[in-house]
């Protein structure tokens, strides 16, 4: 991802992710990740969120046993993962989240169905 991109994600400007039927774009500092599936509302994924829900091998093997930071979970670095999904870094340190499509469309549609409620 080029530099352009990555301050364009910072500052909530949606960006090209590699997937012609979705935007992306990082808010509030890091705080949330704003995904617009085509022809649909946007949707915000807060970070602790999406850390929570990490699939990479040390992450899926520790499942609720994440300990949680005295400072809140933000994004700082985000950037396409081919045209499979996103590569996103915490301020935790962790770096080896990868979120396919599916993944971020199903989380997605969990918040959507809470919102509902």
């Amino acid at each position: 991802m080029s530099v352009l991109h990555f301050e364009r994600l910072l500052t909530g400007k949606p960006v090209h992710t590699g997937n012609p039927y979705l935007e992306a774009s990082v808010i509030n500092l890091g705080a949330a990740l704003v995904l617009r599936w085509l022809g649909e509302s946007a949707v915000q994924v807060p970070a602790q969120r999406l850390r929570d829900h990490c699939q990479c091998d040390s992450c899926r093997g520790r499942k609720g046993d994440l300990a949680r930071h005295a400072n809140p979970t933000t994004i700082t670095h985000i950037r396409p993962l081919g045209l499979t999904g996103l590569r996103i870094r915490f301020s935790d340190g962790h770096d080896a989240a990868t979120y396919g499509w599916t993944a971020l469309r199903a989380l997605s549609e969990q918040i959507i169905s809470t919102e509902g409620t």
